[in-house]
């Protein structure tokens, strides 16, 4: 079973028994949304501005836990005091694996929330407790996902720095995922909007939309039976 807690903004918890993996601690309006002894093993972030690494260098220091991330994200994390031997650079469409998890790395793009400029955001593909998800952080590119095989595709939806309702939802349709979840909105309007199109078009997909706090239980049953519990 893949359990998978939601703490807003485009910060998530995924675990199993095997292992457990922190994405984006980030900061929202100054403030920390996971506190610094937070206890993970794994943590990703798909780029290097506070939004996204926020406090993970003391997460990672407080609970020995590795930080993956492209070259920018790592040396941002080194520069904070982050341990050399705790961090790990993310190639492109290279697998990092360890027992329990797969993370595999695509190019995308962002704007750097302060200035505007383009930088680069790693969407993740995972495969961790016999699924695969698709997290793309903060971007307003698509890349490969669209042709990858995906059982839950979690997408930002607030447009100006990220995609677009619109595109999010183009995005699901053409990856049919089993669940899609909506992140990283700016008004209500836009995940109940994700929420309606996706029912109407999304062809068997599933759409969810986690406040904070909210946990989903994930799972093959039988091997072949795909099961959700939203709690």
């Amino acid at each position: 079973m893949l359990k998978i807690t939601y703490y807003g903004h485009t910060t998530y918890r995924f675990e199993t028994e095997e292992t457990s993996l922190l994405l984006n601690p980030g900061m929202l309006n100054g403030e920390k949304i996971i506190p610094s002894d937070y206890d993970v093993r794994i943590i990703a972030v798909t780029n290097h501005c506070d939004d996204a690494l926020g406090n993970a260098t003391e997460i990672a220091a407080n609970s020995k836990a590795w930080v993956l991330g492209n070259t920018e994200t790592i040396e941002k994390v080194e520069s904070q005091g982050g341990k050399p031997w705790l961090l790990h650079v993310l190639k492109t469409e290279e697998v990092y694996e360890i027992p329990g998890l797969k993370v595999t790395p695509f190019p995308l793009n962002r704007k750097d929330p302060e200035s505007g400029e383009k930088v680069q955001n790693l969407g993740l593909y995972i495969e961790m407790g016999k699924l695969k998800i698709a997290y793309l952080g903060d971007t307003y590119t698509r890349g490969t996902f669209g042709q990858l095989e995906t059982d839950i595709l979690i997408a930002p939806v607030g447009g100006n720095d990220v995609f677009a309702v619109k595109d999010a939802t183009s995005l699901s349709i053409d990856v049919q995922p089993r669940i899609a979840i909506p992140m990283k909105w700016t008004s209500p309007d836009q995940p109940k909007k994700f929420t309606k199109y996706i029912e109407q078009f999304g062809r068997g997909t599933v759409p969810l939309i986690m406040e904070a706090e909210q946990i989903l239980e994930v799972d093959w049953a039988a091997g072949n039976e795909f099961r959700y519990t939203l709690n």
